[in-house]
């Protein structure tokens, strides 16, 4: 997970010499060193080679070692937690005066709807999700923009709730109804809408990524409520592989303010630890070019159906 952000991350079986060490931090920007330790008896527990029972004289069991001197950071890995949750406190670490940062888009996408011609026909990735849902279910689309998707699953036999906070886009769905659809403007991330058990599916394309990771969390959580048991949750979004990663004034951790809006980069593996955790399966996850390209570009997507449990 560390790695698929750009850090280079070099793992020891035992400790630097002093030497080493020191030269590192002379020399390596940012450079940080993490001691995980684990307890005897979880070592053991992960014993299936028998090195830690099969003799004795074991470093680590029976014989003492030389623990790394000074780290940045102790890490306790009892095997209880998960690699998510490891993660999380490295990089809090790594990026100590990070803090998130509230979002709020609402007067840039206003008037991109308002001055731009966006594409009318759905998207790829809706055309992709229209082979995996059935008419007559309920679909909620979590940041509809100009309605392309939604009114594609609309005609499809769908019902849809589709909200975003753009009044601009919402005001002109509005202006002629369309049977099966009901736009709604306000936050997709906490919108009183989300009752428990109120959608069979749930649609994010290119939304996700414009908020921040608590708000994901909590979307995550209230789309957990809001599906009815084995209801399908369909995400697209960036990834910190996208060629536009880096770019702009640096918020947060894989967050970037650029082209007058903010941008947030996700990892395929951190995501689809978050909807486990949420009380998802992962029933389909993949990174690739060709999800979504647009004109003369082509960036490497994140796409994901999460059942609920």
């Amino acid at each position: 997970m560390l790695s698929d952000q750009g850090i280079d991350v070099v793992c020891c079986s035992i400790a630097m010499f002093d030497t080493v060490r020191r030269w590192n931090r002379e020399h390596i920007p940012n450079y940080k060193e993490i001691y995980i330790r684990v307890k005897k008896e979880t070592l053991i527990q992960r014993n299936q080679k028998g090195l830690y029972t099969g003799g004795r004289n074991v470093v680590g069991v029976d014989l003492p070692f030389d623990e790394p001197q000074s780290p940045d950071l102790v890490l306790q890995n009892d095997g209880e937690r998960t690699p998510l949750e490891l993660v999380e406190e490295i990089e809090g670490a790594l990026y100590p005066n990070i803090v998130e940062h509230p979002i709020d888009n609402t007067d840039y996408w206003n008037l991109y709807y308002q001055n731009k011609l966006c594409p009318t026909s759905p998207s790829p990735f809706a055309r992709y999700v229209s082979t995996l849902v059935e008419p007559g279910r309920t679909l909620a689309e979590l940041g509809c923009g100009n309605g392309r998707d939604a009114l594609y699953f609309a005609s499809l036999g769908l019902d849809v709730v589709a909200m975003d906070l753009s009044e601009a886009a919402i005001g002109m769905l509005r202006q002629q109804p369309v049977p099966h659809a009901r736009f709604v403007c306000g936050d997709f991330v906490s919108h009183t809408l989300h009752q428990p058990e109120s959608y069979d599916y749930a649609y994010s394309r290119f939304t996700i990524h414009a908020i921040n990771q608590k708000q994901e969390r909590m979307l995550l959580g209230s789309m957990a409520r809001a599906l009815k048991p084995g209801g399908k949750f369909f995400i697209e979004v960036r990834s910190v592989h996208d060629p536009l990663y880096g770019k702009g004034e640096a918020l947060e951790r894989n967050a970037f303010f650029y082209d007058n809006h903010y941008r947030r980069f996700l990892v395929l593996d951190e995501l689809t630890e978050a909807l486990r955790q949420a009380g998802f399966r992962i029933e389909y996850a993949r990174e690739q070019t060709g999800f979504a390209p647009y004109g003369n570009d082509d960036p490497p997507v994140i796409r994901v159906v999460a059942v609920k449990n």
